[in-house]
């Protein structure tokens, strides 16, 4: 896992409902999900089902309807509440989200 200094953009706690559009095995399918964190990269979903890495996806957001291509980053973990994916952005979504996120040279104080 890597050191939270080296991540290359802040994450914040904030859940979205949203829905993922993905091609499992051939078949157009729509899963809804909800984050645990975003970005201004991607975000970390809760899904009923893992995803495998590089896994192609459009991430609808719940509330403005406004998609975007990802996709997966590493492998799926199953937690008691559903599988959590991490999603990148194929390109830069700074306003996805609809929040203002830190300065990438943001600490908190310790």
């Amino acid at each position: 896992m890597l050191h939270a200094d080296r991540r290359r953009v802040q994450r914040v706690m904030l859940r979205v409902h949203a829905c993922v559009h993905v091609s499992l095995q051939g078949t157009p399918t729509t899963l809804e999900t909800t984050t645990m964190n975003v970005s201004s990269a991607g975000a970390l979903l809760i899904l009923q089902k893992g995803l495998p890495v590089d896994c192609r996806l459009v991430l609808e957001h719940g509330q403005s309807k406004e998609r975007v291509a990802c996709h997966v980053t590493r492998p799926a973990r199953e937690m008691p509440e559903g599988f959590h994916v991490s999603v990148e952005f194929d390109s830069p979504a700074p306003n996805f989200w609809g929040i203002a996120f830190p300065p990438a040279d943001w600490r908190p104080v310790d």
